[in-house]
């Protein structure tokens, strides 16, 4: 069976293994660039592996070792000759969005059905079909299924919860190369178990925008605040620069960046230090401001640009999260979405954050946030009884 959540920049994808552990034994054993041992789940008798697709990767997605690994679970279907759907056709009608699937094959009851939550559009529905052979049925409400999947995931994995080592504001929010330098790894994560302290919580969600709801139990949630400025927009600003034709290699570039040329500093309106505020001359004062005085914009380097609009997003993020969350009695926000993998980005999500409220509410990541829908459908199609058949079809 396979399950996907379908964001605007990720395919993310759940396949039951079956029983038989050796094709779980054979991950052990190689190195996948989408798939990975640590994303192989115990669900009871059963497991569950997880993998996304970066819709920008997809001529690497084809071309690499993963595919023949999903196709002995069945989930990757040869190319159909007949239907000359070389993977160039496929890649040119998704990027161009000029075909979806016809009718006859939507409603073709031979054609296996795969579970999905998120947005389905043609180009989505086309580049599923064309991949995976399967015709997408929608289930449950997207908020619901992560709600759940982080309840599930808080009893059953609950060392998958961490936040990150602590930094200030002047070391990430500034002009100029970052002070602290050195690239974050899996060892600055630091572990947190939530258990009994889970609810209430803040949970701040990334896709199309930044949405932020309020917790209170799995089934108690209510929407509080939303900022039109998500991960998508984050990435279409960085597409329009013409630099990169994928986002995880522009966010990965924006950590050696220098936005000296682009941000306004404290220093750039003061002179210095602005002692009656507490500021530092090179905290920044206003993203881009210094673009207008420009007169040749291709002298600003492309991962200069990525950094500026990195930071931008970042303390978007974090802003909406803590006003938001001013009269809530709430001390964490659980952080969900697409962070594009890069932990310079939760760092900054984190300490701005924590900035911005005066400590008062910190922010909680998960391993597998990226996956908390698809935790939550498991869930839920169990409850339903949908979920008789757990080994792949």
């Amino acid at each position: 069976m396979l399950l996907l959540n379908i964001s605007s920049l990720y395919l993310k994808c759940g396949v039951f293994l079956p029983k038989n552990d050796s094709l779980a034994n054979e991950l052990q054993k190689n190195k996948f660039k989408y798939i990975n041992p640590e994303n192989i789940l115990d669900l009871d008798s059963n497991k569950l592996l997880l993998f996304q697709i970066n819709y920008f990767q997809i001529e690497d997605f084809e071309k690499s070792p993963d595919i023949e690994f999903l196709s002995k679970l069945n989930i990757i279907q040869e190319v159909n000759k007949e239907e000359n759907d070389s993977i160039e056709k496929i890649l040119l009608n998704f990027k161009d969005n000029t075909e979806t699937i016809s009718e006859s094959r939507i409603k073709d009851s031979k054609i296996p059905e795969c579970y999905f939550s998120g947005k389905l559009n043609g180009r989505n529905e086309y580049l599923i079909y064309k991949i995976f052979k399967k015709k997408c049925v929608k289930f449950g409400d997207i908020t619901k299924l992560t709600v759940t999947g982080i309840d599930y995931i808080n009893h059953n994995l609950e060392n998958s919860f961490f936040d990150l080592t602590k930094e200030t504001i002047p070391n990430l929010v500034i002009v100029g190369e970052n002070k602290n330098s050195s690239s974050l790894n899996k060892s600055n994560k630091n572990k947190k178990v939530l258990k009994d302290k889970l609810y209430p919580y803040l949970l701040a969600t990334g896709d199309d925008d930044i949405s932020v709801y309020k917790v209170d139990s799995i089934n108690s949630y209510k929407k509080i605040g939303y900022n039109t400025m998500g991960p998508t927009s984050l990435w279409s600003l960085l597409n329009l620069t013409g630099n990169y034709e994928d986002p995880e290699l522009a966010l990965s570039e924006a950590t050696r960046g220098n936005n000296k040329l682009i941000d306004l500093s404290v220093g750039d309106i003061y002179g210095g230090d602005y002692g009656g505020a507490s500021l530092c001359s090179d905290l920044i004062a206003s993203s881009f401001s210094k673009v207008k005085n420009v007169n040749d914009i291709n002298k600003i380097d492309k991962k200069d640009v990525s950094k500026a609009l990195l930071i931008f997003y970042g303390v978007t993020y974090a802003q909406v999260a803590s006003m938001v969350s001013i009269g809530e009695n709430i001390d964490k926000t659980i952080v969900s979405g697409d962070n594009f993998g890069s932990l310079e980005l939760m760092q900054m999500i984190q300490t701005c954050l924590e900035g911005f409220t005066g400590n008062k509410i910190g922010a909680v990541f998960n391993d597998y946030s990226n996956y908390f829908e698809i935790i939550g459908m498991i869930v839920e199609l169990e409850k339903s009884g949908l979920l008789t058949n757990k080994v792949i079809q």
